[in-house]
């Protein structure tokens, strides 16, 4: 049931934000009396953490999957850019958990910092391997990959270029690798 809850509290979460769903539609949604979700959460709070537990825990086992795999530099890069999650987070809740649930936002930040860490260690063999160049400075290079990952969850930036997330995050890879001079 727990789980439950916490599915259709995701669901609520991306349409209305953090602070707009309500205890009642959950109830509502699945049927059941606000009592039994208090049986499961003590608050909406608690549903908002656990949300965010949730979600930044399979991102980072996302990461680690892809650092232990065997897919090559680039897909991994590409896989910790694009590491899935089990629910959405848009643009506009970031913002929100930013102003309003520094809790959570800490451990946003804790996130973007592993993935930060991951990419340029990921980088750092990639040189060593003779696949980057020596000169590359791994701590601009990872930070602007990692910063990659937060322009493409801008759902409007993707319709109005008509690109799914992962082939946006392919462009900028591109441009990135191969740079923009001739």
């Amino acid at each position: 049931m727990k789980e439950n809850i916490l599915n259709v509290a995701a669901e609520l979460i991306e349409k209305y934000g953090l602070r707009k769903f309500t205890i009642d539609e959950i109830a509502k949604e699945l049927k059941i009396s606000k009592k039994t979700i208090y049986k499961h959460f003590q608050s909406k709070d608690e549903i908002i953490k656990e949300f965010f537990i949730t979600t930044l825990d399979s991102d980072r086992n996302s990461v680690i999957s892809a650092l232990n795999s065997d897919l090559n530099f680039r897909d991994k890069i590409h896989s910790i850019i694009y590491s899935n999650h089990i629910y959405k987070i848009p643009l506009a809740l970031l913002t929100e958990a930013k102003q309003f649930y520094p809790e959570e936002w800490t451990r946003i930040e804790e996130l973007k910092h592993f993935k930060t860490r991951s990419i340029q260690k990921l980088l750092e063999q990639a040189q060593t391997n003779g696949i980057l160049k020596p000169q590359i400075h791994f701590g601009v290079l990872s930070k602007m990959l990692e910063e990659i990952s937060d322009i493409f969850i801008d759902y409007d930036f993707l319709l109005e270029n008509k690109l799914t997330t992962s082939e946006a995050i392919d462009e900028a890879l591109k441009i990135v690798f191969n740079g923009v001079m001739k």
